[in-house]
């Protein structure tokens, strides 16, 4: 009896799709970093195929014209604690985007890929700042140090730390943000990661170089 009790808790364990992700992670390095993005395709991430591609090894957000809101490409695995670093670019400055952490996603009509919670910004006049997609807003729009954007293109790097109740995102070496989440309602746990790309659209952003090191 013991052998069959055990044999089914396995099977519905394997049944899980949590499970079946956690179990799909790419394996990590011997400092405990996983790469999300393998630099060839977008294995692992769930989004637009309209929006979302791989060039020259990385990651390319672009439409001319986005109809029904926001979209994101989501990787869909839930992470809590951990530090995430990836680089970016918004081409010639234009549109907006982020890095979704501890966030949930939703379907909304049409659009399937609709994603709420903490966000990295990028976009002008939000480089580094904390903002909660379909939530509460900004969370942290004053800088502890303001940071420098690269020029002429160049990748920018975001290294996001959550732990806890507190998340700091670090843009190009610079400490932007320090939050520390009281809400008990609101404050999120863990979640997915996702990139954004805002509408009306007609921009381009890139992503490379995703990883991600949980924490205990």
């Amino acid at each position: 009896m013991k052998q069959i009790i055990t044999l089914a808790f396995a099977l519905a364990l394997l049944a899980n799709p949590l499970f079946a992700d956690h179990h799909g992670l790419p394996k990590p390095d011997k400092d405990g970093w996983i790469t999300l993005f393998n630099g060839k395709d977008l294995a692992g991430w769930d989004g637009n195929p309209k929006v979302w591609s791989v060039k020259d090894g990385y990651i390319c957000g672009q439409i001319a014209r986005l109809q029904g809101g926001n979209t994101f490409l989501v990787y869909k695995h839930p992470f809590s604690n951990f530090e995430l670093e990836a680089e970016w670019v918004l081409v010639d400055g234009k549109g907006n985007s982020g890095i979704q952490i501890r966030s949930k996603q939703s379907a909304n009509g049409a659009n399937k890929w609709v994603v709420s919670g903490y966000q990295a910004d990028i976009g002008n006049g939000w480089y580094g700042k904390l903002y909660e997609e379909k939530g509460r807003g900004v969370l942290a729009g004053k800088y502890k140090n303001k940071p420098s954007i690269k020029k002429e293109n160049g990748w920018n790097k975001y290294k996001i730390t959550a732990n806890g109740s507190k998340l700091t995102q670090e843009l190009n070496g610079v400490v932007t943000i320090e939050f520390d989440d009281k809400d008990p309602k609101k404050a999120a746990k863990e979640g997915i990661i996702g990139l954004q790309y805002h509408s009306p659209g007609g921009f381009e952003v890139r992503f490379r170089n995703i990883r991600i090191k949980p924490l205990k």
